[in-house]
């Protein structure tokens, strides 16, 4: 394959890539991964790496225009992207004592589960009755935030902040995926945050762990830029054309589109745990 397609090609899956991601606030590293390692021939050190650095433009593109919209939490960003760092941390180092190929098919079919839920409402029948989740974040202590731009507010349970952004910590670090694709729909389902402040957000969080995970890969030498700029570009222009296309979408599509999101990264999970072994 000439070198010039290959750049254009990568180029414009990255685009598509980028621009999904940045719509549904998983970024877009855990879709773009496996592509560069499959089709592209990429390692999975210099994959990785090529997709951390990617992800510093795209998420600071998306974060900046978010915040103009007001779209963007950064209290709620910044207090459960402590915890999901202590997760990582506690994560990898269960990794000494569970054997997380063992696990493996049951945090897919989580995903799975957790993608149906945006297509198929189980149980409460009574829609007067609150749900599970609801009922846990009235624990105390508690917060109420208020968006007065987007006249919305809601209320988070600092102990069910802390709960999930440590589960979706310990996971990423258990089975080396990114946690951003579950803070998404934990603010949606547990939080009841609507879903373009939810997408803001997870993007805010991302600049945060793109940027300290950059600086890792580029000390241990994942990242060479001859080889990712043209992924780089391809995300940065995801990010400006999800611009142009979240000011038309609903907040009912979207979650549509991060249902079909978690599916697809569910999918992606397995082919990586069995192309893996």
């Amino acid at each position: 394959m000439p070198v010039e397609f290959t750049i254009i090609l990568l180029i414009v899956v990255s685009f598509f890539i980028g621009l999904y991601g940045s719509l549904v606030g998983f970024g877009g590293g855990i879709f773009m991964v496996p592509i560069l390692i499959t089709f592209f021939g990429f390692p999975l050190n210099l994959a990785v790496g090529t997709c951390m650095i990617s992800l510093v433009g795209s998420s600071l593109i998306s974060t900046y225009y978010n915040r103009k919209d007001s779209f963007v939490d950064f209290k709620m960003g910044t207090i459960l992207e402590i915890p999901t760092i202590i997760g990582v941390v506690i994560g990898s180092l269960l990794l000494t004592y569970v054997d997380s190929r063992k696990l493996e098919y049951v945090f897919a079919g989580m995903i799975i589960i957790l993608g149906l839920s945006f297509f198929i409402k189980l149980g409460q029948k009574d829609k007067n009755k609150e749900g599970f989740f609801a009922r846990l974040n009235k624990m105390n202590p508690k917060m109420i935030i208020k968006n007065h731009k987007n006249y919305v507010a809601y209320r988070v349970s600092i102990v069910m902040l802390i709960f999930f952004g440590s589960f979706s910590g310990i996971l990423a670090g258990l089975f080396g995926v990114g946690g951003g694709f579950m803070k998404t729909p934990i603010m949606i389902k547990v939080f009841k945050i609507p879903a373009k402040i939810a997408t803001a957000t997870a993007l805010f969080m991302i600049v945060i762990t793109s940027i300290t995970g950059s600086v890792s890969h580029y000390l241990q030498g994942h990242i060479d830029f001859l080889k990712s700029w043209p992924v780089i570009i391809g995300f940065a222009l995801g990010a400006f054309a999800s611009k142009k296309l979240n000011t038309h979408l609903q907040d009912k599509t979207l979650e549509k589109m991060i249902g079909v999101g978690l599916l697809v990264a569910a999918i992606v999970m397995v082919f990586n745990f069995i192309y893996n072994r």
